[in-house]
């Protein structure tokens, strides 16, 4: 089983992704709203929470097809055609109403593809070896922010949507045609039923995920107010790029370790650097600290959404995997919510006093929900999949 061709497809997903919420969004909502920050933030939270929706709804009807045929491809296939257009037109949108209208759309056609897509793994590799796909998948996830980056620094309007859908096709068309040829998987269709292990991982990755997106929420902030530099933009986007290339080695090197020592030993030390590397960022008094800083905490998150995947594959139930996933990616899209509404004020309230300052204590904030997460992780019932070493 070639974990690298299931996974082609994560990389195009990835690509249009880190454009679209990178970049896209924010530059269309300032050209054509009068108040670009509110516009955004409404369709950043509506988006997500439909994704989330779509997610879960399409989840429970590719585990029935699934049962059915023995794959998911049609969701795959039926994803990316709504997802096409709308990743075309979004970077050039005329108008208000057109821009909410391809958002919803890219929201809708991506998440019915991507949302049963995500159970790819459990669907075809065996247990043992689920934390040496997951790596692959982490790989194809950051490589593919790479490459969505890039090409919004390289590419405008149509031409950049073009590109971009390119890439989303391109990689379906590579995992489609190895899945194809792939023996059908059946599995009997069972209610989807959270249990005390499943909760534990959904609080401890919501957790983890407000602390990713107040990073994410509050760089550019800090690189503006914290550091003072005149040209935040690009300063900001060099931070993440090197963040990003520096979790595809932290992604590949902890595939081994998360099928071979318990899992939540490798998610720890991965959160425990994460910690330490923002600690030192929030104290960066330089943008070459902060860009190393941004370097070991990229490989570092790397290394979490390794062992994040593996324990997700261990303990959500593979014959109701897509609808698990829905539910599990959940606590992903809340956290995009939640982390702006409880920082927000907080940055605001120390900023008014201490102009500079908010940010940098948002970094703070950002450690004290990572160690929230990571201690919660540990009520996780242990299993032989997820503790038990493999010693071959």
């Amino acid at each position: 089983m070639h974990a690298f061709r299931l996974g082609t497809f994560w990389f195009g997903i990835q690509v249009v992704w880190t454009a679209m919420l990178g970049v896209v969004f924010q530059e269309r909502a300032s050209a054509l709203a009068p108040d670009a920050v509110t516009t955004y933030t409404v369709l950043a939270a509506v988006g997500a929470l439909l994704g989330a929706a779509v997610q879960v709804a399409v989840g429970i009807a590719s585990d029935r097809r699934r049962a059915r045929v023995g794959h998911r491809r049609l969701f795959y296939a039926v994803g990316v055609a709504l997802a096409v257009p709308a990743v075309v037109v979004l970077p050039a949108v005329p108008s208000l109403a057109a821009y909410w209208a391809a958002a919803l759309l890219l929201q809708i056609g991506m998440n019915v593809g991507g949302g049963p897509y995500q159970g790819i793994v459990a669907d075809y590799v065996e247990p043992e070896r689920i934390g040496r796909a997951s790596s692959w998948m982490s790989v194809l996830q950051f490589s593919g922010s790479v490459v969505g980056i890039l090409l919004t620094t390289q590419l405008h309007g149509v031409a950049l949507g073009a590109a971009l859908a390119a890439c989303l096709v391109a990689s379906w068309l590579a995992m489609d045609s190895y899945v194809a040829r792939l023996p059908a998987c059946r599995d009997a269709v069972v209610p989807l039923r959270l249990n005390a292990n499943i909760w534990t991982v959904l609080i401890s990755r919501a957790l983890i995920n407000v602390g990713f997106y107040t990073l994410f929420g509050y760089l550019f902030f800090f690189v503006h107010e914290s550091l003072g530099v005149p040209d935040a933009r690009v300063t900001t986007g060099i931070l993440i790029l090197a963040f990003t290339v520096s979790g595809v080695l932290g992604a590949a090197l902890s595939g081994r370790a998360a099928d071979r020592i318990d899992k939540r030993i490798v998610v720890s030390l991965a959160c425990a650097a994460i910690a330490v590397a923002v600690g030192a960022f929030a104290a960066a008094p330089t943008v070459s600290v902060a860009l190393a800083c941004a370097v070991g905490a990229g490989a570092a998150w790397g290394a979490f959404l390794t062992a994040d995947w593996a324990i997700a594959y261990a303990v959500l139930p593979r014959a109701a995997m897509a609808a698990a996933m829905g539910v599990w990616n959940l606590a992903a899209a809340l956290p995009q919510v939640a982390a702006p509404a409880i920082t927000g004020p907080l940055v605001k309230f120390i900023d008014a006093r201490n102009y500079g300052l908010g940010p940098r204590i948002a970094l703070v904030c950002v450690i004290i929900e990572f160690v929230l997460g990571t201690a919660w992780l540990w009520r996780l019932r242990l299993s032989a999949t997820i503790a038990a070493p493999r010693r071959d």
